[in-house]
């Protein structure tokens, strides 16, 4: 799946505040650097919120002082629900590391002293300056008293209470997804793709698997896993409630083929070679295993490379079963099994099927009376359900022609779900609760836009972060029917000193009668006697929506182009997010042409606005949206004056197994509808002006589509513009890069459009 921050919003991602005042014309023209300012405009959001496990407290970081990274000031903060006393856990800069030596790495199946008893080598002496450990991705413990966090490729506990850093790992290689054991006296962690445990009390560590190695995985997920799906969450273990195990996956991607990531800015030029599966060619081979803390293996099954096993696991409370599910590589047909601990044969507690494929949905979340709840789409559109751990069909708790978006937590004491969804309007997120026997469902009472929760551990409380088109996110406690008790966080943000557009929403009536959604930004001083170019941004793709109200659907780019006299026009086509599985499967072996037919008719109300200029309409769009971007230009040629394609697929043969098959199966199965799916099979029928931007070290679209598509432009005889940026992926990062980009988007419409 494509970066989710840029196949919905393109290069910066902050949404519009539409803003109606008197004093507009005192205010400030968006600058393009400030598009990219630090701290940003619309204010820094706190990151890593969390309830503490089974208390009444959070916490979240928060980042002050004017710059970016070390620059800025770092601070753990905890607070207590009830009191709503906050203190300062932490401050990352409080944590800087002693120097001092790192040891061997240790034989599978054995268990090492703690740190401090190894002879202490030279080249630990002198090759290593100051350290500090990071407050990102830190993790409570059980009992709420110390956080586990990484820094120096090592890991580290701190104890809040008596606010003292302790050294928990010691070694040259790099520990990854660390999380402590339920009952608190392990962390577990990959290193160099072998999975081990620490005890904390003797600080000895003990490796569990020995077999890991460069393109063997245990414990974590190679390229296309994490990102097709685990949601770029790249752990693959999951600890039994009981602590005395560990499931975890093992791929081994030896078959897979290799691709080049080339570094341009050394000499020589530094080669990386990244195994990536592309449609239709051999995945890594998974094996589920669970072994236990000892080291001993508790049970395995080996399922080969035809077949894909969900990374995400659970367990029941008791630890005597955990559940897998298998995904066939289809991705139509979808196995839940529960097995036994120790291991015996497992069995399947309930199946899932699609004529078109089964979108990634969380693990079924089993509770202490014996059954589970379950999100699936089987009624055509994603619900919740309740089924018994005994066997038999889960059965709906929710129904309708709507979405169930994200389950913010269920209170097992009171039996009920809390959850956001799409019931009341599809471009927003209401917050919702229903009891796990299906009654008394209800719309908690919270204003209309885009809500976010967490449910307490004890189901008192709710952490509500809020958003809409004009307010940029903040987060609110609440009770648990939704009754807000106070204000936690609100950005400072500096946009009320700034000129910004108006986004309107729009719903436009296809060709074929169905209604879609779209928005159309103008600038603050519009004037509806002129005639207006139009830029589209485009995404179109599956398990996207641009079109929504909350904060960010509107980017700061948007507004700096109204600004210099664009509008801006995003519709949701067919095959994207949010209104049901039928509406999004229209894309079904043939991606391009219902997403161009919907996109057009929205072309079709803009041209019918006495303010638009029909002849002036431009297009752009990142991944998905540079393919759509592509497809458009070539397929509907006439209809465009210009158009940019960051970071495009031009053939799906060139994008990988697990996201391509799931919409088009394989290049052998459905040859026709590849070629007919392909902008690179229609590049000569180009004739809008074109820009392509792509960088050297996209690992995920790799950059072999844009160097196709140019060599086609070349031998059609097609001109173009091509900017490349060395060194950066998919997503670019970086102020400079940025800034350039920016510009160079903005100077090309103003030149072309």
């Amino acid at each position: 799946m494509f970066s989710p921050t840029w196949k919905t919003r393109g290069i910066v991602f902050l949404f519009a505040l539409a803003l109606a005042s008197p004093a507009v014309a005192e205010k400030k023209k968006l600058a393009l650097e400030d598009l990219t300012a630090e701290p940003p405009l619309a204010g820094r959001a706190v990151t890593g919120l969390t309830w503490l496990p089974g208390q009444d407290r959070f916490s979240f970081v928060e980042r002050k002082g004017p710059g970016s990274g070390d620059e800025a000031i770092s601070e753990l903060i905890l607070e207590d629900a009830k009191t709503g006393k906050r203190v300062t856990a932490v401050t990352a800069e409080s944590l800087t590391l002693p120097e001092e030596p790192r040891p061997a790495e240790i034989a599978p199946g054995v268990t090492r002293q703690p740190p401090g008893s190894e002879t202490p080598r030279e080249s630990d002496r002198t090759a290593r300056g100051p350290r500090r450990v990071s407050l990102d991705g830190y993790r409570w413990s059980p009992d709420g008293k110390t956080i586990l966090l990484s820094g120096d490729s090592d890991l580290w506990l701190y104890d809040v209470a008596q606010k003292r850093l302790r050294r928990l790992t010691h070694d040259p290689e790099r520990e990854e997804f660390p999380s402590f054991s339920p009952n608190g006296k392990r962390v577990a962690f990959v290193r160099k793709n072998d999975l081990y445990t620490i005890e904390l009390s003797s600080g000895e560590e003990t490796r569990l698997t020995g077999d890991g190695g460069e393109h063997v995985f245990d414990g974590k997920l190679d390229w296309v896993y994490e990102e097709e799906l685990a949601n770029r969450t790249g752990r693959a273990y999951e600890w039994s409630p009981d602590s005395s195990a560990i499931a975890y996956l093992k791929l081994d991607e030896n078959q897979v083929e290799s691709y080049p990531l080339v570094d341009f800015l050394k000499v020589p030029p530094a080669v990386t070679f990244q195994r990536y599966p592309k449609a239709g060619t051999a995945n890594s081979s998974v094996t589920f295993l669970v072994v236990g803390v000892d080291g001993r293996s508790r049970a395995e099954e080996r399922l080969g490379s035809d077949v894909y096993v969900e990374p995400a696991f659970s367990w029941t409370p008791d630890s005597k079963l955990v559940c897998y599910r298998i995904l066939n590589r289809a991705q139509d047909r979808q196995e839940v099994h529960v097995l036994s601990i120790p291991g015996r044969s497992p069995r399947t507690l309930f199946t899932e099927q699609d004529p078109y494929w089964l979108n990634v949905v969380e693990p079924p979340r089993f509770l202490k009376d014996g059954r589970y709840l379950w999100k699936s789409e089987r009624s055509g559109f994603a619900h919740l359900y309740v089924g018994s751990v005994s066997g038999g069909e889960p059965r709906a708790i929710t129904s309708g022609k709507w979405m169930v978006d994200r389950i913010a937590g269920v209170d097992e004491a009171r039996k009920l779900v809390s959850f956001t969804a799409t019931e009341e309007n599809v471009r927003r997120r209401a917050l919702y609760r229903v009891s796990l026997d299906g009654s008394g469902f209800e719309k908690l009472p919270l204003a209309p836009g885009t809500h976010s929760a967490e449910l307490s551990p004890d189901g008192r409380y709710l952490l509500d972060t809020f958003s809409t088109v004009s307010k940029p996110p903040a987060i609110s406690l609440l009770d648990a029917s939704g009754r807000t008790i106070r204000l936690v966080h609100r950005p400072q943000n500096r946009l009320d000193e700034y000129e910004l557009a108006t986004t309107e929403e729009v719903e436009v009536t296809a060709d074929d009668g169905t209604k879609l959604e779209a928005r159309l930004v103008k600038p603050a001083d519009f004037d509806p006697s002129k005639k207006y170019p139009v830029i589209v941004y485009v995404y179109g793709g599956p398990h996207a929506q641009v079109v929504h109200d909350a904060w960010g659907a509107t980017s700061l780019f948007d507004h700096y182009m109204a600004s210099k006299g664009f509008l801006i026009w995003s519709l949701d086509n067919r095959g994207s997010w949010g209104r049901g599985h039928q509406w999004e499967t229209a894309i079904f072996k043939e991606t391009g042409r219902r997403e161009l037919s919907d996109q057009l008719a929205g072309v079709k109300y803009l041209k019918s606005l006495p303010y638009v200029d029909p002849s002036r309409i431009g297009i752009w769009g990142w991944s998905y949206g540079g393919y759509m971007t592509l497809y458009a230009l070539t397929n509907a040629p006439d209809v465009w004056k210009c158009g940019i394609a960051g970071a495009p697929v031009t053939h799906w043969k060139f994008y990988d197994t697990i996201y391509t098959e799931r919409y088009m199966r394989t290049p052998a199965e459905n040859p026709k509808g590849y070629e007919a799916s392909a902008p690179l099979s229609k590049a000569k029928d180009l004739k809008a002006k074109l820009l392509l931007i792509h960088g050297t070290a996209d690992d995920n679209v790799h950059m072999q589509n844009t160097m196709a598509f140019v060599d086609a432009l070349t031998r059609a005889g097609r001109p173009y513009q091509l900017e490349i940026q060395p060194g950066q992926k998919h997503g670019f990062r970086g102020r400079e890069s940025l800034n350039f980009r920016n510009a160079a988007m903005a100077r090309f419409f103003e030149e072309n459009l």
